[in-house]
């Protein structure tokens, strides 16, 4: 299929960014068309999947997760202003302690047998991501119009996380990744790689909510498949031109580590 979407980022109200980006887009009704989009795409691929029920959407068809608001979107729209693929990165500060993410309401966190292991595996990458000046990222909220599966588009969505990773100088990440679609084994061949406790990695689980085989998956920027560099440096250039869409304007930006205008942003939320 001919590549005719555009690509579009939403940040945060009031997030700092730095001179890696375009220069801020404040329209809060374009922002909430796209983020509105975004959620209905969700609630439709989500449902179609059986990960979700009916009844979790909102009455205009949208699943709206937890964090959507204090988190940058990465869209790829279409000519009609639709969202046709969205991903959700929940950018926190290094000083971020495991009781803040989202990953500790995972299934496997919860485990009696595994939950500490998923603690201490994602504390280890909170200490490099303290000793390295990276911000720490959780990745979610995957979804792409069906007629877009198996095109650019898809491996698009899922290689942007480096990309933007570049642009917010630098992160360590985590995401919980169904094998439905074979998506966790995608996110693999792209770098994602097991959280590791002990020298040994964490097993993949079922997962009640969305009834299907989950994996916990780490990402670390400076470790890509080597076979996705030219695309990561392709898409970097590209994002690293675009207008950040924000629904409110934000204080005049300083110069500061990626981290620590992360944390500016945590606090106030």
């Amino acid at each position: 299929m001919q590549q005719n979407y555009r690509f579009h980022l939403l940040a945060p109200p009031e997030s700092p960014y730095g001179s890696a980006f375009g220069r801020p887009h404040v329209d809060k009704q374009l922002y909430d068309h796209f983020l509105h989009s975004a959620q209905k795409l969700r609630g439709l691929a989500y449902l179609k999947d059986g990960a979700i029920q009916e009844a979790e959407l909102e009455d205009d068809g949208r699943f709206c997760m937890p964090g959507d608001k204090k988190s940058w979107h990465f869209l790829l729209v279409d000519g009609g202003q639709k969202v046709i693929g969205c991903a959700r990165y929940l950018v926190h500060p290094n000083t971020v302690t495991f009781d803040q993410l989202r990953v500790r309401h995972s299934a496997l966190a919860k485990d009696p047998v595994w939950g500490e292991k998923v603690r201490q595996a994602v504390e280890t990458d909170l200490r490099v991501a303290r000793e390295k000046d990276f911000a720490y990222v959780e990745i979610g909220g995957w979804a792409l119009d069906e007629e877009w599966r198996g095109t650019r588009a898809a491996l698009e969505i899922l290689v942007a996380s480096y990309a933007l990773a570049h642009l917010w100088g630098g992160s360590l990440g985590s995401c919980t990744a169904t094998a439905r679609h074979g998506s966790s084994s995608i996110l693999r061949r792209i770098g994602g790689e097991s959280l590791v406790c002990e020298g040994k990695a964490l097993p993949a689980y079922q997962d009640p909510q969305y009834d299907c085989e989950m994996e916990l998956l780490r990402f670390d920027w400076r470790t890509p498949s080597k076979r996705f560099t030219p695309l990561i440096g392709q898409l970097r250039a590209k994002l690293g031109s675009l207008a950040v869409i924000q629904p409110s304007r934000r204080p005049a930006w300083q110069a500061s580590p990626a981290w620590a205008l992360a944390r500016s942003v945590y606090q106030m939320a």
